[in-house]
């Protein structure tokens, strides 16, 4: 049997600008993604394809993308959703490649209306390296996804960036 989230009955709800940001980015999207392995390098480039649709009443927002790095295919998952009472959107993302069988959680308050800005961290090898990311609509109908890892004491590196059309 099959649960569809996005029709599972729930109690009342009443969301938030926050909560309308995330239902502004439902649908199906596909465009290009730049990834940089090594910040001194061109970036590898694919084309990427993303399926968002919300859950729970509009409570979170799933995200599923597909694409390929490193010449091997590549998938993950993103859900977000905008805490009220902690006033801050809250990320976790899982993936077949960069987070391997860790989770990365990721928070940050709302900066800008209409914009997910949230900051994470996960571990290479003994460090604990920062991760950035960021997601709003940067044209009708376009969906730009953009992520930027942090070294130990270090600045910002842009890690990847995507601008996608709505489908």
């Amino acid at each position: 049997m099959t649960i569809d989230l996005s029709r599972a009955d729930t109690a009342p709800f009443t969301p938030t600008a926050e909560h309308e940001t995330l239902a502004g980015f439902v649908g199906t999207w596909r465009g290009l993604c730049q990834l940089w392995l090594d910040a001194d390098a061109p970036p590898e480039e694919d084309q990427v394809e993303l399926q968002a649709e919300l859950l729970l009443g509009g409570r979170w927002l799933r995200l599923c993308t597909s694409g390929t790095a490193l010449g091997q295919r590549h998938a993950g998952e993103m859900l977000i959703g905008y805490h009220k009472d902690a006033q801050r959107y809250e990320l976790a993302w899982v993936d077949s490649f960069h987070t391997a069988t860790s989770i990365m959680l990721s928070t940050g308050p709302a900066r800008a209306p209409g914009v997910v800005d949230v900051l994470g961290s996960y571990a290479a090898g003994d460090q604990r390296w920062g991760w950035r990311t960021r997601l709003w609509l940067s044209a009708p109908g376009e969906l730009a996804l953009e992520a930027f890892n942090i070294p130990p004491g270090g600045a910002e590196q842009r890690a990847f960036a995507s601008r996608l059309r709505r489908v």
